[in-house]
């Protein structure tokens, strides 16, 4: 069993669980709610791709064979968007081509089904690592805290950013050395609304 000083670690993250399975999916919620900030569930990929980018959780942790989009098929559309987000694949099915589809789409850790709690919350808490230590420094000294997605000039003052102009910033930021596409960035920070 894992320190509760250690799960603690996960106290600030948002985790989006999409499993089909609503047993698994709930199990998993009930489990992760005791650690995590929020855990969001949907039931198939669109929903789970919707809810992503929406509510823009730390973590996903997909299954493969999800109605409407496939797990993998969602990871990608949503690496399009922040190719850092850190993936956790549950599956009963891990064949060669779904164990190299998921390394492509850059899928943090592949874990078999049943799951094992302490497995998941190993897999989580490695998953986190960056997050806790990703502070990115900018030009004239402004530095951005990618766990708080907070901006700060060089004083350490938190700079007040406008709702778009701070998912702006965090989906930059989450491109560093990319180019972001206008759809992608009309669709991550506009969402329905044209820029």
């Amino acid at each position: 069993m894992i320190d509760l000083k250690v799960l603690n670690k996960l106290s600030k993250i948002d985790v989006l669980i999409v499993e089909d399975d609503k047993m698994t999916a709930n199990a998993l919620k009930q489990s992760l709610s005791l650690y995590c900030s929020q855990v969001y569930v949907a039931n198939d990929g669109l929903d789970g791709f919707e809810i992503y980018e929406n509510k823009k959780p730390d973590i996903v942790i997909a299954d493969i064979n999800l109605p409407s989009m496939n797990g993998l098929e969602m990871v990608e559309a949503m690496h399009e968007i922040s190719p850092h987000l850190p993936v956790i694949i549950i599956t009963s099915h891990d064949n060669t081509k779904n164990i190299l589809k998921s390394i492509d789409e850059g899928v943090y850790s592949f874990l078999r089904k049943p799951i094992r709690i302490e497995e998941l919350q190993i897999a989580l808490l490695m998953a986190t690592k960056n997050i806790y230590n990703s502070k990115v420094k900018l030009k004239n000294d402004y530095t951005y805290d990618c766990q708080t997605k907070l901006l700060f000039n060089p004083k350490g003052a938190k700079v007040s950013l406008t709702k778009n102009q701070h998912e702006l910033l965090h989906l930059l930021i989450s491109n560093i050395d990319k180019v972001v596409d206008y759809s992608v960035i009309e669709s991550y920070v506009w969402q329905d609304k044209s820029m």
